[in-house]
């Protein structure tokens, strides 16, 4: 594999040991948006800097985190 895809592999091992059920659909939420990730259900939250090989967020506003569970009946998780 390449170094690349190693570091794919490993975020993506970080991601599943917490995820639970499969992920269906996937949203990235840009400047603005966070409102959304709170209406998710049954939220299960992993910050960024838990994740292998994703960077801190520091842009200012930006919670910085993963947040995976159920938005409007769809799981997200």
């Amino acid at each position: 594999m390449t170094e690349f895809g190693d570091r794919v592999e490993a975020a993506f091992a970080s991601i599943e040991t917490r995820a639970g059920d499969p992920v269906e659909i996937g949203l990235v939420l840009g400047s603005g948006l966070g409102g959304i990730a709170d209406r998710i259900e049954a939220p299960v939250e992993i910050p960024y800097a838990e994740i292998a090989g994703m960077a801190r967020s520091t842009a200012p506003g930006h919670a910085g985190r993963l947040v995976l569970g159920r938005l409007f009946g769809r799981a997200s998780r």
